[in-house]
């Protein structure tokens, strides 16, 4: 278990906005993956809209069951928790694209540049040709009902280099951006505002919400038909 706990005032904007009505965050020191962590709180009856972050993953996850570095204090290691009442099993892989889609739109608002950001379907967010984001939803089901959603988010920030051998280049907002790359709080509190502003129209429309905001997203190919949404 992580070694320390601090409250959201650690993490978040000195000045937080809308995000603060829907999202309770927890941050944590160390974690071995906050989509793991974050299940079990989930099992133990944490509330929809309960966010956990962490300085460092030692077992960070990606899709498909692929690793994700997550250094301390060099990256956004955040997972959301929801309790939508009406998604069906059909939907739930609109879920990753709505979250990249919202993590797009939050690297946009910061970078100022949208040509300059892409995404690769289903969960990969690319900053200048080279992967700054991805999302890894999972989701807890009891036969047929949806008992909670987590969408685990990773977003390279302060990174300067990157392991030998991944699968895909990386950058980061420091590579990127330099001096000038936001921190991590800023990166939070704009990924929640995101989330906050338009997860209940989601919900309500999924399949509308995501065919309406998809032709404004530049796409990447990518391998969103190949394989389907993986739960728990």
């Amino acid at each position: 278990m992580p070694s320390r706990t601090r409250t959201h005032e650690d993490a978040a904007p000195a000045s937080p906005t809308g995000w603060t009505e829907r999202f309770t965050v927890r941050w944590l020191a160390q974690v071995d993956s906050t989509n793991t962590a974050l299940k079990a709180l989930a099992q133990a009856g944490a509330p929809d809209g309960f966010c956990l972050g962490a300085d460092e993953q030692t077992a960070g996850r990606g899709q498909y069951g692929r690793t994700w570095h997550s250094p301390a204090g060099e990256g956004l290691y955040v997972s959301l928790l929801f309790r939508p009442p009406c998604l069906t099993s059909d939907q739930m892989h609109h879920v990753t694209t709505f979250a990249g889609l919202m993590v797009h739109d939050t690297l946009v608002r910061l970078v100022g540049t949208p040509a300059r950001l892409a995404v690769k379907e289903p969960n990969d967010v690319f900053l200048d040709g080279r992967k700054v984001a991805g999302i890894l939803v999972e989701a807890d089901w009891h036969g047929a009902a949806l008992r909670f959603v987590i969408v685990g988010i990773g977003v390279n920030i302060g990174q300067v280099s990157f392991p030998e051998g991944l699968r895909q280049p990386a950058t980061s907002l420091r590579l990127a951006l330099g001096e000038a790359a936001p921190p991590r709080a800023a990166v939070l509190g704009a990924l929640l505002n995101a989330f906050h502003d338009h997860w209940d129209a989601f919900l309500a429309d999924p399949d509308g919400v995501v065919a309406a905001r998809r032709p404004g997203i530049r796409l990447l190919p990518g391998t969103f038909h190949d394989r389907p949404e993986r739960p728990y």
